[in-house]
């Protein structure tokens, strides 16, 4: 494996643009809403056009290592690297995001380039694939108004559907792990689930 390219891709990773964006306006993230450096804090306490930024920052800095090592074996793995540079940033003291945004780019990458991704005899499959997902995330937001049922429940099902889509099982234990990786980071949300407690958008 190429050692290089996947501590690029967790460089790559490692840009969060939450804490970028509440820098611009001389402001810290950690000290707004539930301190967490992601796109839904945004929203929360900056507002829709500073989220949709980070947003798509987070989305991009996925797809481009996948994009990156098209060339390279493993390199939807690439992708991976830049979900734990997200969860777990050198530039902030490892103190990162959830890592949803940045996997979901590894996703549509696969979805788009990579050579053993999922593929049916639809016209226009990967254009459906990103609406289907939108339309999935959106409407468990419209339904439970919770960010981290969406979130948890559109991992799952990406992430079912990279397993069943490739053959290799060093692949398919990086994509377990990841998936992992993100409930671990959530883990909060999900004791305050639980109890009630989870804030509502």
């Amino acid at each position: 494996m190429n050692v290089l390219l996947m501590l690029i891709s967790y460089l790559i990773g490692s840009i969060n643009f939450a804490y970028l964006v509440s820098k611009f306006k001389g402001i810290n993230i950690q000290d707004l809403g539930s301190g967490n450096p992601g796109s839904s804090n945004v929203l929360r306490t900056m507002g829709k056009k500073y989220a949709i930024f980070v947003l798509f920052g987070d989305v991009v800095k996925g797809f481009i290592p996948v994009i990156i090592g098209l060339n390279y074996e493993y390199s939807l793995i690439l992708g991976f690297f830049a979900v734990i540079g997200h969860c777990f940033p050198i530039y902030y003291r490892f103190k990162g995001g959830k890592g949803v945004a940045t996997y979901l780019g590894v996703y549509l990458a696969f979805i788009f380039y990579h050579p053993a991704g999922f593929r049916l005899d639809i016209p226009y499959f990967e254009i459906l694939s990103v609406f289907f997902i939108l339309l999935f995330y959106f409407g468990l937001m419209k339904i439970f108004r919770i960010s981290a049922v969406a979130s948890l429940t559109t991992v799952v099902l990406t992430g079912a559907t990279v397993i069943y889509s490739v053959d290799d099982m060093f692949t398919i234990m990086y994509q377990i792990f990841i998936i992992i990786l993100i409930f671990y980071q959530h883990l909060e949300n999900i004791q305050r689930l639980f109890k009630g407690e989870e804030n509502k958008f």
